[in-house]
């Protein structure tokens, strides 16, 4: 539970800080601006603690909509266990405000998760299926710098009743655009 408050004050801190929507345009001389992006490229800092590099390549669908594939694989160590880590999944993600750009979005997101059975608390680490919905903000800048920060409730199915139970998803994450 302190978890959880812990991840929805921080979200909502990220959120504050973040500036403004703007509008951007084509700016003079025909160079590219940030709503010309079609394709984002993000790595999640937060999963580098694991270690575990984990990476989110997003594709624009309209201006509002997109669609994005997230993998990731590396070493997690719990109470003096290590084990091996690997996810994949996706994401559907539509902007009411704003544009796939720069803007606020709304999305649903499915996965799986595979870490070693044994480690003392896997659903720290969502093993296993898991699909929910959040809500997130991503911001582009004209020259392709990238941040975005997600949040949303997440059923997983674990390997057990003890391991089956709603969960928050929280994404971090800071990459380009192209």
């Amino acid at each position: 539970m302190i978890r959880s408050a812990f991840a929805v004050a921080l979200t909502f801190a990220l959120l504050g800080a973040t500036p403004g929507v703007a509008h951007a345009e084509t700016a003079a001389g025909g160079e590219r601006t940030k709503e010309d992006h079609r394709v984002s490229v993000t790595l999640s800092p937060l999963h580098l603690l694991n270690p575990e590099a984990h990476l989110t390549g997003e594709g624009r669908l309209t201006r509002k909509m997109s669609v994005a594939v997230m993998g990731g694989a590396g070493k997690v160590t719990s109470e003096g266990t290590s084990s091996f880590i690997w996810e994949a999944g996706g994401q559907f993600r539509f902007y009411p405000l704003g544009s796939f750009a720069h803007g606020l979005m709304v999305g649903a997101d499915a996965g799986y998760t595979y870490v070693n059975p044994e480690l003392e608390n896997p659903v720290a680490y969502l093993a296993g299926v898991h699909a929910g919905g959040f809500l997130g903000y991503k911001y582009s800048m004209d020259v392709g710098f990238t941040t975005e920060c997600q949040i949303g409730p997440v059923y997983l199915w674990g390997r057990s009743d003890k391991t089956t139970e709603w969960q928050t998803l929280l994404a971090l994450k800071v990459g380009w655009s192209f």
